[in-house]
């Protein structure tokens, strides 16, 4: 059975006072912000690197996945094109 989060926000947002709910929502919505702004110039690390656990939670937070390009993304994807003059 797939989770329905609506059906699941509504079931708990009763249980949490409206001002640190306002609260949580504020510094959310903030957190995912800073974590896409750090995607989308964070070149991704080599494999083995020790920063590829944070770069992956940081794009997880983000929700940087499937169509996003990151800072050199684009340039792994495509080979580079030379232009014969």
């Amino acid at each position: 059975m797939p989770l329905d989060w609506q059906n699941l926000f509504a079931s708990i947002a009763p249980l949490i006072p409206s001002r640190i709910a306002g609260d949580l929502a504020v510094i959310g919505s903030l957190l995912v912000s800073l974590c896409a702004i750090a995607a989308r110039y964070w070149p991704r690390p080599a494999p083995g690197s020790r920063w590829l656990l944070l770069y992956r939670v940081v794009n997880s937070i983000a929700m940087n996945s499937r169509n996003a390009i990151n800072a050199d993304d684009q340039l792994v994807k495509e080979p580079s094109r030379r232009e014969d003059r």
